[in-house]
C-alpha cells in the first residue's frame, strides 16, 4: 500500500492532510469564520462613519489607526502568553474581545447620544467616539491572526510549514470572499446597521467553535517557563539584532503600510472616483462588498492551489520578489482608470502579489526560531507590522483628504520600489543564526 501510493503522489499538501486533518481543519474552520465576522463590516464602515454619525473621511480612515494601535501594543503579549500559557486560551480571549466590540458597534448611536448628552466634548460627535472605543478594544484583543499562525507552526514541520501557513491565508482569503459580499447585501436590504448585527453572531459562533472544537497545540513540555521574564523579554531584542529578521520585517512593513492605506479608503475611493452617479451609501456598500470577494478570491486561489507549485519551483525568497514586483506594477496601473470593471483588472496582480508575500514571509519568520519562542517571533513581526497599520492609514487619509484619492496610489507605488529591492537583496542573503529562548 505504501509503495503503491509512494510512486506517483508524495506532495506536501497530501502530507499535510493525512497528518494533521483532525488539528488543521478546526483550526482553518475557526480563521474562515473569525475573518467572515470581521470583514462584514468592510463596506460600510467608512460610509457609516462619514455619513451617519458626521465624520470627515480622515477620521473615518483613522479608525483602522485606532485599532492597530490597540493592536501594536497588545501583539507582544498575546504572543508571549500564547508560548506560555498555551495557544486556545489566549484565542478565546482575543474573540471575546471581539464579540463585545461588535456590542459597541451596534450601540454607537444611542451610547453617542448619551455622551453628547453629558456635555464630553473630545472633538467629535459622541458616536464616533464610540466607534473609536469600539476599535481599540477589538484591537487591544485582536490576536486571532497571530496565535492562528502560531497554531499552525505547532502542528507542522519544517518543510511543510510555508504551505500550511498559505492554507490558513487561503482560509482568510475565503473568508474575505463571502464577509464583505454579505456585509454589502445585508447593508442594501436591512440598513446600514445590519452588518454589525451580523458580524456580532458570526464572531460568537466563531468563539463557541473554538471552546467546543480547537484541543491545545502547544504541549506544557513546550512552554516558555513563566519565571524567566529576562530570557523572554531577550526574544524580541535577538530578533531584531538579527539581519534576516529585519530584512523580511522591513518587506513586510513596507507591503502592509501599502495595504493599510488602500484598505481603509476603499469604500471611500469606489464613492468619490468609480460609483458617483450613484449617491446612496447602502448601495455603494454593496459594490464594494462585491470587490472584496473578488478580492478574496484572488487571494484564495493565490494561496490555496498557486503557492504550493511555486514555491517548489522559485523557492520562498524569489517569491518574494515575484510579489513585490505585481505589488508594484499594479499600483502604478490602477489609478489610470475610473472604470469600475478595469480598476477590479487591475486589483487581480496587486491581491496576487500581497498574497505571495504575506503568507511567505511568516514562514521565513518561523525558520529564525525554536518552538517555544515561535509566538514571540511572531507577536514581535505582527508588532511591526501593526505599526506600518498604524501609520498607512494617516498618510492615506491625509493624502487622499489634501490631494486626491488616486494620489493613495501613487503612494503606494513610491514605496514598493524600494521594497522591491529590498526582495532581490533577500534572495542574496542567507539565514543567519537562530534566535532561541534561552541566552
Amino acid at each position: 500500500m505504501v509503495a503503491r501510493a509512494g510512486r506517483h503522489k508524495a506532495l506536501p499538501l497530501p502530507r499535510i492532510i493525512k497528518m494533521n486533518l483532525k488539528r488543521l481543519a478546526p483550526a482553518l474552520f475557526i480563521v474562515f469564520a473569525n475573518l467572515i465576522g470581521a470583514t462584514i463590516i468592510l463596506p460600510i464602515l467608512p460610509l457609516f462613519a462619514v455619513d451617519q454619525l458626521g465624520g470627515t473621511p480622515f477620521q473615518a480612515v483613522l479608525l483602522d489607526t485606532a485599532y492597530y494601535g490597540a493592536k501594536f501594543v497588545a501583539a507582544p503579549f498575546l504572543g508571549r502568553w500564547s508560548d506560555r500559557y498555551g495557544r486556545r486560551p489566549i484565542l478565546i480571549l482575543s474573540q471575546l474581545g471581539t464579540v463585545l466590540s461588535f456590542g459597541l458597534f451596534i450601540l454607537a448611536l444611542p451610547l453617542g447620544r448619551v455622551l453628547d448628552g453629558v456635555g464630553l466634548s473630545l472633538g467629535l460627535g459622541g458616536g464616533l467616539v464610540m466607534l473609536y472605543v469600539a476599535r481599540l478594544l477589538d484591537g487591544a484583543t485582536g490576536g486571532n491572526s497571530i496565535i492562528a499562525q502560531a497554531y499552525v507552526s505547532d502542528i507542522t514541520s519544517d518543510e511543510d510549514r510555508t504551505q500550511a501557513l498559505g492554507l490558513l491565508a487561503a482560509a482568510l482569503g475565503v473568508g474575505f470572499i463571502f464577509g464583505p459580499a454579505v456585509g454589502g447585501i445585508l447593508a442594501a436590504r436591512w440598513g446600514v446597521l445590519a452588518p454589525f448585527y451580523g458580524g456580532a453572531i458570526i464572531a460568537a459562533a466563531a468563539l463557541l467553535l473554538t471552546i467546543v472544537m480547537l484541543p491545545e497545540s502547544l504541549p506544557v513540555d513546550k512552554r516558555s517557563r513563566g519565571g524567566k521574564q529576562r530570557q523572554q523579554h531577550s526574544v524580541g531584542r535577538q530578533a531584531l539584532a538579527n539581519p534576516s529578521f529585519l530584512l523580511i520585517l522591513a518587506i513586510g512593513f513596507i507591503a502592509t503600510l501599502c495595504f493599510a492605506a488602500i484598505s481603509p479608503t476603499f469604500a471611500l475611493y469606489a464613492d468619490r472616483v468609480l460609483f458617483t452617479e450613484i449617491g446612496n451609501a447602502a448601495l455603494i456598500s454593496r459594490n464594494v462588498g462585491l470587490m472584496f470577494t473578488l478580492m478574496g478570491l484572488t487571494a484564495a486561489v493565490t494561496q490555496g492551489l498557486l503557492i504550493k507549485p511555486l514555491v517548489k519551483r522559485l523557492g520562498e525568497r524569489r517569491l518574494v520578489v515575484l510579489g513585490q514586483f505585481a505589488l508594484l506594477a499594479s499600483s502604478l496601473l490602477i489609478p489610470l482608470t475610473a472604470n469600475p470593471a478595469l480598476f477590479v483588472t487591475g486589483l487581480i496582480p496587486f491581491v496576487f502579489g500581497y498574497g505571495l508575500t504575506d503568507p511567505t514571509l511568516q514562514a521565513l519568520i518561523t525558520r529564525l526560531g525554536q518552538d517555544d519562542v515561535r509566538g514571540q517571533l511572531l507577536g514581535t513581526y505582527q508588532s511591526g507590522l501593526s505599526l506600518a497599520y498604524i501609520l498607512g492609514p494617516i498618510w492615506a487619509g491625509f493624502v487622499f483628504e489634501r490631494i486626491a484619492p488616486q494620489a493613495v496610489w501613487w503612494g503606494t507605488a513610491v514605496l514598493f520600489f524600494p521594497a522591491f529591492l529590498l526582495s532581490l537583496v533577500l534572495v542574496r542573503q542567507s539565514s543567519r543564526k537562530l534566535v532561541t529562548g534561552t541566552d
